[in-house]
């Protein structure tokens, strides 16, 4: 037992000399290729009787499945397009269409688009969905418009002609995207279509209000049949009653024409008009199959040269199974060898990785052979060390970073000595009686107190409000009283939470660029309120307006942002500010007429209770 396992020991540190892709190139060889050639041998060297009857049997149960999954395909399509047409965003589009602009068309596409991805979540058949009116509009409702079925004017005006004429029923063609005659140039060269379409009745009194055509890619239907196409080396195609070719397995077979070759077509007639079988032998040494679409009247035929049929299957078979077994023999011990020799230094390096979960960077591998997994323990070893060196680095950095903080924190002016101060000014001015002294100084104070939280926290709008009233009262006596501010704020909103300083630059900006250059007296409306589960802002002047322009929110590009502000805070940067903290779907939205008023609406989400203050909370606890 001993000696077996010195000996496996050595088997496993001498294949570790070799590179993997060696070893595996030797286990291909034993596993795959030894199998293969001798199944080919055996089946080169062997012949048999026909069995046709089976072989047919299987065929026929193969193709009807087929021929099922496609009737089913095109069952769902024609009934998807009966549904979709009585949906009621598509009856009124095309009824209204004069009256719809383009984010109502929009979402009309949204509304498809969403159905018909919620039918082809794992085979989206449909390519496009698109729509005409009356009047020769179309419009796109499902798909890409850049890659939209583009029909030559002739043959798409006879088309909708077929489509009035069936009056609802659907209408079936094949589209070559060779057949210049048909497509316009540019748009999808490289595809064939197969068409539906049909005219769209008005649900309350059946009037034909408009036409829908859907686009199927011809090779959806291909799919299908191609691989056992291929595989039993038959023609496969489809063709309606017409003998137009509507999908082939040979890409070389026009599709949207008549099929070229009129002796299978007499043979596929010949072979539709027998009873009791879908198949027959013709003329044409091969064997016929025939089968009806029956949801679009078309046929499905496949042809089968004879040679293929008269194969010894049973023979065959058996020599595939024997081969089989033992080319899976071979490829179960084969691949156990080789293995181990992969497994084993691989479960050495999990090992590694699980105790670098637990924080343990000390252990090392050990390197005992000379493959390119020698080389990955190598570099995880290596990699080891050079995590522990930067960890020791990092940890040495934060404390160098936090010394220099603390000697900047050192250097600034300390806000509380600046509020503190301002107090004593406050009370000076009161005794003194100096009550317009003691207002603003009382403003500033409390926008000082406001300035020294942290930005990021949130507060009550109320808050907000009071806020904004103290810098009111600074800039109302700035100005002398040049203007007046009115107050629109939902009752309801009033303990919402929200940013701090997100008003104040906006009211600041209305005052400073609004109402200041303007000569006549000013008007600042600020109103609040709820509306679908959203926080909208609007702060309006009657100042001297701008261009949209005049205002970009990039901060880059924002020349206001530069101008000295007493938050510090910039229109562009309570944009930047309300996108990084609640997402980009908030932020604000600027809306101006020069010369005559100015509008800046604000939109944050519902947000009742702050969730840094109960993080903290929970913090605490």
């Amino acid at each position: 037992m001993k000696h077996w396992k010195n000996f496996f020991k050595f088997y496993i540190l001498k294949l570790r000399t070799v590179n993997i892709f060696k070893r595996l190139f030797v286990m291909f060889i034993f596993v795959t290729l030894l199998p293969i050639t001798l199944y080919g041998i055996l089946l080169y060297n062997k012949s048999s009787e026909i069995i046709q009857d089976k072989v047919n049997l299987s065929i026929s149960e193969a193709l009807t499945q087929i021929s099922t999954s496609i009737n089913e395909k095109i069952e769902k399509v024609r009934n998807d397009s009966i549904e979709i047409s009585y949906l009621e965003e598509i009856q009124d589009v095309l009824i209204n269409y004069n009256d719809y602009n383009e984010r109502m068309k929009n979402k009309v596409k949204i509304a498809v688009t969403d159905k018909m991805s919620k039918k082809y979540v794992f085979d989206n058949i449909v390519s496009e969905i698109t729509l005409y009116t009356l009047t020769g509009a179309k419009l796109n409702v499902y798909g890409n418009n850049t890659f939209t079925v583009n029909l030559k004017s002739d043959y798409f005006n006879e088309f909708l002609d077929i489509c009035h004429s069936y009056n609802g029923a659907c209408v079936w063609k094949a589209i070559n995207h060779n057949y210049e005659k048909r497509i316009a140039s540019g748009v999808n060269n490289d595809r064939n279509y197969i068409l539906l379409g049909k005219a769209i009745k008005k649900k309350s009194d059946g009037k034909i209000i408009g036409y829908m055509i859907m686009a199927i890619e011809e090779d959806k239907i291909r799919n299908i049949y191609e691989k056992i196409s291929s595989t039993m080396n038959m023609q496969v195609f489809i063709i309606d009653n017409n003998d137009i070719v509507i999908s082939s397995a040979d890409l070389n077979t026009p599709v949207g024409e008549i099929y070229p070759n009129n002796n299978v077509l007499k043979e596929i007639q010949d072979s539709h008009n027998i009873t009791g079988n879908n198949y027959h032998f013709s003329e044409l040494n091969t064997m016929i199959y025939n089968f009806p679409i029956e949801q679009a009247e078309w046929k499905m035929a496949a042809l089968i040269p004879l040679t293929y049929l008269q194969s010894d299957l049973k023979i065959i078979l058996k020599n595939f199974l024997l081969v089989g077994f033992i080319g899976i023999i071979f490829g179960i011990i084969f691949t156990l060898a080789f293995s181990i020799t992969i497994i084993s230094p691989i479960n050495k390096m999990i090992t590694g990785i699980k105790s670098f979960e637990k924080g343990d960077f000390s252990l090392k591998l050990v390197e005992d052979g000379n493959d390119e997994l020698t080389i990955l323990t190598r570099q995880f070893n290596k990699m080891a060390e050079e995590i522990t060196q930067l960890l020791d680095n990092i940890k040495m950095n934060e404390r160098q970073k936090r010394k220099l903080e603390i000697q900047a924190l050192q250097a600034q002016i300390n806000p509380h000595f600046l509020a503190n101060t301002l107090n004593t000014v406050s009370f000076i001015a009161k005794l003194k009686k100096e009550t317009s002294i003691e207002t603003i100084i009382n403003a500033i104070i409390e926008l000082l107190r406001d300035s020294m939280k942290n930005d990021d926290s949130l507060h009550t709008v109320q808050e907000e409000i009071s806020l904004i009233k103290n810098y009111i009262i600074i800039q109302d006596y700035r100005l002398m009283g040049k203007f007046d501010v009115e107050f629109q704020i939902s009752p309801q909103i009033l303990d919402f939470q929200m940013p701090r300083f997100i008003l104040q630059p906006i009211v600041e900006n209305a005052i400073i660029h609004g109402i200041e250059p303007s000569c006549r007296r000013g008007l600042i409306t600020i109103a609040g309120k709820c509306k679908n589960d959203q926080l909208i802002f609007s702060i309006t002047d009657n100042g001297v307006g701008m261009r949209i322009e005049e205002l970009a929110l990039d901060s880059k590009n924002n020349t206001v942002e530069k101008n000295s502000r007493f938050s510090g805070l910039g229109v562009s940067n309570v944009n930047n500010r309300i996108k990084l903290m609640m997402g980009d779907q908030y932020g604000l939205k600027v809306l101006s007429e020069k010369g005559s008023y100015t509008t800046i609406l604000i939109n944050l989400p519902v947000i009742t209770k702050n969730p840094i203050s109960e993080s903290r909370e929970e913090h605490h606890v």
